[in-house]
């Protein structure tokens, strides 16, 4: 399945690289959300990257304030992904922050701030489910080796989106 890439930008000035990904699911918004954002559902949706997610609420579900913790893989780089969920507005919205700590070759460590806005938006059709994702690049010579890196990861034949990958799991699993 050929992702739906609908933003896909690096702004050299302030370093943001922002990808947007979206997928049209015949279920209702909230049937998308309590599933999707289930820990164990989200770990499955990408089990060759997603290594764990964990929200520190007791309901382990997003919720305004509610801090999380994901290990995964992106481009093939371990990374351990700390962050607050900014806003929550369920079966609607998640907006998200967090501070990704990178090994490049599983030893030069890399800071990453990275965000994100998953929405879920009702249409006669079914639901949209986008997930934008905003990834701040350092600006340094391992920032630049980094985005080097994922940038010949990325282009590797049969290479799917870390991302979309995500989205197409919920809409195979939701579909059935």
């Amino acid at each position: 399945m050929k992702p739906e890439i609908h933003l896909d930008n690096l702004d050299h000035n302030s370093n943001w690289l922002t990808r947007r990904y979206e997928i049209l699911i015949k279920r209702d918004p909230a049937d998308i959300w309590e599933y999707a954002y289930n820990p164990e559902t989200w770990t499955a949706s990408n089990p060759e990257e997603h290594l764990g997610l964990i929200f520190y609420n007791q309901q382990n579900r997003p919720e305004t304030g509610a801090a999380f913790y994901q290990k995964e893989t992106v481009s093939g780089v371990f990374a351990d992904l700390r962050g607050h969920i900014l806003f929550a507005d369920k079966p609607n919205i998640c907006v998200w922050t967090g501070l990704a700590e990178y090994k490049l070759f599983g030893v030069i460590p890399l800071s990453v701030p990275e965000n994100g806005v998953i929405r879920i938006e009702q249409t006669k059709d079914g639901s949209l489910l986008s997930h934008t994702v905003y990834i701040r690049m350092p600006d340094s010579l391992i920032g630049k080796l980094f985005f080097k890196l994922s940038e010949v990861y990325s282009n590797k034949k049969d290479f799917v989106p870390h991302t979309y990958k995500e989205l197409v799991f919920f809409k195979e699993q939701l579909e059935k």
